[in-house]
């Protein structure tokens, strides 16, 4: 061998001796810096979601689930097995006086179980009043029921409507009072021993008056009156919540929807302004 190749490998020993002591020290030094693993701490599991209250069911809910109720009782089926409405929180607005002031009831006709509007004696003022139908000896779907001390009767005006206001103007007055269409859907009006006055079917009606503002009379509603009924629906005629009958095979069985009340009042239909009210107590 040379003594330039000589030269050459003796030049090259001491870089390869210097990479392999950087190398030895790199993994020492990764060998010094290694930890003890640390159990991660767990996290805690995310808090359970909290069961949704159940919606206040609205006038468009409840002739739905009586028009289910009707359907069945036509076809002569049961009803079925678990009723979901029970104990719902309910809130029904029911638009009346939506074409003008109503005539006085005929001869013996009993004025109970719709809200109506009319003009005061002066011409001044508007009287809104609602007095329930005595149902307490039996109603249109069915015999009296036990366990209550009254039972008082609401229609549901337009019940094929689930709208909460009034019908579309353009029907003709006279032909809208002369020809009303049979009332098919109603309320029974819960009252338990003891309970409050609120809904009970007496001597007693559930009035307000309109007063003018100024000397010129109070205006008639541009879009009627609503009744506003809020509570409960309640099981009452074999334990259902709605009790329908077949009175006649061509015809819609009537129904009608247990409740007990909390609140009942008069709204202005064009504002939903809150004109009267009354609770329990």
């Amino acid at each position: 061998m040379s003594d330039r190749a000589v030269n050459a490998r003796n030049a090259l020993r001491p870089a390869r001796l210097f990479l392999l002591a950087g190398v030895s020290g790199l993994a020492v030094a990764a060998c010094g810096e290694r930890r003890p693993a640390v159990p991660e701490t767990p996290r805690p599991a995310p808090p359970a979601a909290a069961p949704l209250a159940d919606p206040v069911l609205d006038r468009a809910a409840i002739l739905s689930a009586v028009d289910a109720a009707a359907s069945r009782t036509a076809a002569g089926l049961p009803p079925v097995a678990e009723d979901s409405l029970a104990n719902r929180r309910f809130r029904m607005r029911i638009a009346f006086g939506c074409l003008g002031p109503e005539p006085a009831p005929p001869e013996g006709a009993v004025d109970a179980g719709a809200p109506r509007w009319s003009r005061g004696p002066d011409g001044r003022t508007i009287r809104l009043r609602f007095t329930p139908a005595d149902w307490t000896a039996g109603d249109a779907t069915g015999p009296a029921v036990n366990g209550f001390e009254r039972v008082g009767g609401l229609w549901v005006n337009q019940p094929w409507m689930r709208s909460e206001g009034c019908p579309a103007p353009g029907l003709p007055v006279l032909d809208a009072f002369d020809l009303p269409a049979p009332p098919k859907v109603a309320l029974a009006l819960l009252r338990a021993e003891g309970a409050s006055r609120l809904g009970r079917a007496d001597d007693r009606a559930f009035t307000f008056t309109v007063r003018p503002q100024g000397d010129a009379p109070a205006p008639d509603p541009a879009r009627g009156y609503r009744l506003v009924l809020e509570g409960r629906l309640t099981p009452w005629a074999g334990g259902r919540v709605i009790r329908c009958r077949v009175n006649r095979a061509d015809s819609r069985p009537p129904c009608a929807v247990g409740v007990v009340l909390d609140r009942l009042a008069y709204e202005d239909g064009a504002t939903g302004e809150t004109l009267s009210e009354w609770r329990p107590g």
